[in-house]
């Protein structure tokens, strides 16, 4: 698996930990994901946002991938998880498909165990900041509480 270091920005990290700390506090049904987010935050470089390279997918990134077992191209918006929805390919960054996919590059390869398996993605492409749901970060804060007992199945999307 090619690897760089995981790039986030300073505002996505700021968010990410508060949500990891309400879902741990509420008890998220899925504490694997919540660990794993957690272990990818922690290991993550933080860097300002406009500091972050234009190849490296942050919040409401849009996403080009390849999935490299099947060949079928793909189009993801990376989300919090209140805003997930996999019909619309709006990827959960606590689903293991988002949690790979957070503060990588355009050309890394990632890997993710889902219910079916290792889904073997190349990013192909990465755009910012696309349209649709987002949370600004003053209303997350009011927010937060409400957040962990309305995502209990969104973190499973993908």
């Amino acid at each position: 698996m090619k690897s760089h270091s995981i790039v986030v920005s300073d505002a996505d990290m700021d968010r990410l930990s508060r949500l990891v700390m309400a879902l741990k506090h509420f008890l998220f049904q899925d504490q694997l994901q919540v660990e794993s987010l957690n272990r990818t935050i922690e290991s993550a470089e933080v860097a300002s946002s406009e500091h972050i390279p234009r190849d490296i997918i942050r919040m409401n990134s849009r996403i080009h991938v390849l999935d490299l077992d099947t060949g079928k191209k793909e189009l993801y918006t990376l989300v919090f998880p209140e805003h997930a929805d996999i019909s619309t390919s709006l990827i959960s960054v606590l689903a293991p498909v988002g949690i790979a996919l957070l503060g990588r590059r355009q050309g890394d390869i990632i890997e993710a165990r889902v219910p079916g398996g290792i889904r073997r993605l190349r990013v192909e492409r990465v755009l910012h900041r696309a349209g649709g749901k987002r949370v600004r970060p003053h209303q997350a804060e009011k927010e937060e509480p409400s957040l962990a007992r309305n995502i209990q199945t969104a973190g499973s999307a993908a």
